[in-house]
């Protein structure tokens, strides 16, 4: 009997998909770094009975209709608000992602995000290139902030927000938290209690209905003034055009952002700010961790394939 076909909708080296050889035809889709248009992906899914990809995929209605025998969706990604998941479990489709998988990475680029912000990295790099630095030393235009005197504050206390914490103690920082439910423990905090003592706030929640726009104009205006601003969770847990409107006036100090409201759009006003940095939904964008992604999503498909127990089973 053939193999069961298994589509993967990124460019990807065959080895990150081994755990599937020998148990189904895996089908890659070669559009160079570049997503796949919607159109291919609905014409290759037709006659598959598995589908993976890294979150930038929607899996709807519309995307179920073209894949009368689709059984698995696997999310090699930590989130799933890619997924339409109540139209998935209404076809009795099974859904896995991967909530591990990229923490680490993710950890890092807040802790990057934090010192160049704080400490104008991204901003004295484009003067540099300007040629202007060649003019004339300006020993009082560079000051920064040092991060191991200020109170990082993170929405959200999952996997990605402990590693936070721990890496950022090594600077020095005190670290404090906040989560759905309050729990009272040492470090913890109410929202509002922890945006009114931190300098820097940065969230770590997953998309919800609970947690949509948690950061708005009423939210942000309980911040220090001159504090700072990280999303690295989802760009929808932000009011973007709150946040562009509390930098505009001066209450935030800075902002960086990894995530947008509505990807890849990015509001124009924050390209001419200094002291903003973006970057291009890239947390979890490390080889190390996109190969170990794709592989645990291989391995729940090849596991539902056999009939064995998923390791990341959404349902």
């Amino acid at each position: 009997m053939p193999l069961p076909n298994v589509l993967f909708s990124l460019n990807a080296p065959s080895e990150h998909l081994s755990p599937l050889d020998g148990l189904a035809e895996v089908r890659v889709l070669n559009n160079g770094v570049a997503k796949a248009p919607r159109e291919q992906i609905l014409r290759e899914i037709r006659d598959c009975v598995g589908f993976i990809s890294q979150g930038e995929v929607t899996v709807d209605a519309e995307f179920l209709d073209a894949a009368p025998h689709l059984k698995i969706v696997a999310n090699a990604a930590m989130g799933v608000d890619n997924l339409d998941i109540d139209e998935i479990r209404s076809r009795g489709i099974v859904a896995v992602n991967t909530p591990s998988a990229f923490a680490e990475s993710t950890a890092d680029l807040t802790l990057g995000l934090m010192l160049d912000l704080t400490r104008r990295i991204s901003e004295s790099d484009r003067h540099v290139r300007t040629g202007k630095w060649a003019r004339g030393m300006e020993p009082l235009r560079w000051e920064g902030t040092k991060l191991g005197e200020l109170t990082l504050g993170i929405v959200g206390y999952g996997r990605i927000a402990k590693l936070v914490e721990s890496r950022a103690a090594a600077f020095g920082m005190e670290v404090i938290h906040c989560r759905s439910r309050f729990c009272g423990g040492k470090n913890e905090r109410t929202l509002d209690d922890l945006l009114a003592e931190a300098e820097i706030v940065v969230t770590l929640v997953p998309l919800t209905e609970e947690t949509h726009h948690l950061i708005n104009a009423d939210r942000l205006a309980k911040m220090k003034v001159g504090s700072f601003f990280l999303n690295v969770a989802r760009g929808k847990v932000m009011d973007e055009s709150a946040v562009v409107e509390a930098l505009q006036s001066g209450h935030l100090a800075g902002a960086a952002f990894d995530v947008f409201e509505e990807e890849p759009i990015v509001s124009e006003e924050l390209f001419a700010m200094e002291n903003v940095v973006l970057t291009p939904h890239i947390g979890g964008a490390t080889k190390q961790q996109r190969r170990s992604g794709r592989m645990e999503a291989a391995a729940d498909v090849a596991r539902f394939l056999r009939g064995e127990e998923l390791r990341n089973d959404l349902f």
